[in-house]
């Protein structure tokens, strides 16, 4: 059975108009303001009973007059303080995601919190106005065999109703929210939002639940991650999407929560407008974080392992060295992006993206200081280069096939008969000592292994808007590290490699215009490479030798392009090879 409650306007403005309250209130608790309302306003409605398999009551606001505009459409009374923030983010003056989503998802949170009750609410702006179940249409009246009308005006009121709310959901750009905890329960989130321009029903729906019971300490987790998805959500639908992760990083601080996945996909988003949000994605776990985000201009990928940030960020002085070793790698991309003029807002989220997931564990209030700059004050000696170039073969040929990727070592292997564990098993290793540990990690980059990219389309502008410049740049940086036993010494060989591409063309005008069609402009191209290579070689309680070598290729090209043939060509090659011995 459902109920159709008929509602004047003065009650829908004064819920449209109202701000949410500083403290979140649980749904179901109803607003004083609701409950003053005036008896215009609650007037009795129109009850219809529907088929058995509708269980919501659906509720929507009859307009004073014909055609006096859009109707507002509820799944359920919205009587509660997440109604109210529904109806505020549905306003005129929510022009945006961020406008949409503002509040919404910590507003979930809170409420699972407070309850451990699954929520569902959907309100539908239905344009235009839903017939009154009260009035008579002509065209839903059929005449039986006998003359007799079969149609009835309520029931077809509400099968419209139900159709709009169902229609929110088609197209509309969607947050799903997945969090698990330690004891195995696995909490979701979904917010939908549809502006009506691509089909379907303009309007919010939204829903969180949990596969089971949630503890206390659980509850709390999950408190406290509302205001960090509200800045995540406020950052990625605002325009042109940045990165404001920080909040959900630090997810698992308390060790009740085991795993976070955030995606968002926005399939209204326009080509016309560059940069603009397609889709998301950020996933944090244990072993692993990896982050993903396509634009109408580009896409980037970030990988990193998540083991290995807090193994090697134990104090304050690891800590010091990651941020550090984080800023020097910046510095890196933006040499590549001035080279190869990427796309800035896409470069800026990688960047975002890249410091955030490789920040060390740290309290709220160092976590904040991400744009600190700091200088590594550890010196690097040089040798000389022809004892060191033999030493880096022996010991590459000795290490064929060592390094793990990722930083995770290779699994033990046993013979085939007897089980015993192979002599070069790394967890046959001896424990490397503290001191031994510090020494090795202040040789290497400072990083947690990653493997990133992106890749996007630019443009450049005149101050009237005309476009001078446009290309594409494709960047790809990663890291891997292997250890394994070394027979030689009694020892560990440490291999650590840092790879480096670009990959870059773009067209500029030589008057105030780009003119591709014309085929008059000039062209550039970008090809770099670069592979750092750092090889350390232990005792059982120092370190034997170290040494780092860095090949780097560069190739740019310039060509003056004149009715669309080549009027003049320029190359600039680049290569070097540079050996250092560390230890």
């Amino acid at each position: 059975m459902n109920f159709i409650a008929s509602a004047g306007p003065g009650l829908l403005d004064r819920l449209a108009a109202r701000r949410a309250a500083a403290s979140f209130r649980p749904a179901g608790v109803s607003s004083r303001a609701a409950d003053a309302a005036s008896p215009a306003a609650s007037t009795a409605g129109t009850r219809v009973t529907l088929d058995a398999a509708t269980t919501d009551a659906a509720v929507y606001a009859r307009p004073s007059a014909p055609g006096a505009g859009p109707r507002r459409v509820w799944a359920k009374a919205g009587d509660d303080g997440l109604s109210e923030l529904m109806s505020r983010n549905s306003g005129k003056e929510a022009h945006t995601l961020s406008d949409r989503w503002r509040g919404l998802g910590g507003a979930l949170l809170k409420q699972l919190a407070d309850t451990g009750e699954r929520y569902r609410q959907t309100l539908a702006d239905v344009v235009p106005a839903l017939p009154d179940a009260g009035a008579t249409d002509p065209a839903a009246s059929t005449p039986d065999a006998e003359g007799a009308g079969s149609a009835d005006p309520a029931a077809a009121a509400a099968a419209l109703q139900q159709q709009a709310l169902s229609g929110v959901a088609t197209n509309a750009t969607t947050v799903s929210l997945k969090v698990q905890t330690r004891s195995g329960q696995t909490v979701e989130l979904k917010i939908g939002v549809n502006s009506g321009e691509s089909g379907g029903t303009r309007g919010l729906q939204v829903e969180v639940s949990s596969s089971g019971p949630l503890s206390g300490a659980e509850r709390d987790a999950l408190a406290r991650l509302s205001d960090g998805l509200d800045r995540a959500l406020e950052g990625l639908g605002d325009g042109v999407p940045t990165l404001d992760l920080s909040g959900l990083t630090g997810f698992d601080a308390d060790g009740v929560l085991t795993g976070l996945d955030l995606r968002i996909d926005h399939p209204d988003a326009s080509a016309d407008r560059p940069g603009q949000l397609r889709s998301f994605s950020l996933q944090l776990g244990a072993e692993k974080k990896s982050l993903s985000l396509r634009s109408t201009s580009g896409e980037m990928a970030l990988e990193v392992d998540a083991a290995a940030t807090s193994r090697a960020t134990t104090g304050a002085p690891a800590s010091g060295r990651r941020w550090s070793a984080i800023d020097q790698l910046l510095q890196q991309v933006d040499a590549a992006a001035e080279r190869s003029h990427a796309d800035a807002a896409m470069t800026k989220s990688f960047k975002d993206a890249f410091r955030q997931l490789q920040a060390p564990p740290a309290d709220p209030d160092e976590t904040r200081r991400v744009d600190d700059t700091r200088r590594s004050d550890a010196g690097e000696g040089r040798g000389r280069p022809q004892d060191a170039a033999s030493l880096l073969a022996v010991r590459h040929a000795a290490n064929t096939g060592s390094s793990s990727g990722a930083g995770t070592a290779a699994k033990a292997t046993t013979a085939a008969k007897g089980g015993a564990v192979d002599a070069l098993d790394p967890s046959a290793m001896a424990p490397m000592s503290d001191g031994l540990r510090t020494q090795t990690q202040s040789l290497q980059s400072g990083l947690a292994d990653f493997q990133a990219s992106f890749s996007a389309d630019s443009q450049r502008t005149s101050r009237i808007g005309s476009v001078q410049e446009a290309g594409h740049a494709e960047y790809r940086i990663g890291q891997t590290t292997g250890e394994r036993p070394n027979a030689a010494t009694g020892g560990r060989s440490i291999t650590q490699t840092q790879t480096e591409t670009l990959s870059a063309s773009f067209q500029k005008s030589r008057t105030y215009t780009l003119d591709r069609a014309g085929g008059n402009y000039d062209a550039t191209t970008v090809e770099d490479s670069n592979t750092v290579t750092t090889l350390i070689d232990t005792t059982r309680d120092s370190i034997a030798r170290a040494m780092r070598k860095t090949d780097e290729q560069r190739r740019k090209t310039f060509t003056e392009v004149e009715n669309h043939r080549a009027a003049s060509h320029q190359e600039w090659p680049d290569q070097r090879s540079v050996m250092e011995r560390l230890r």
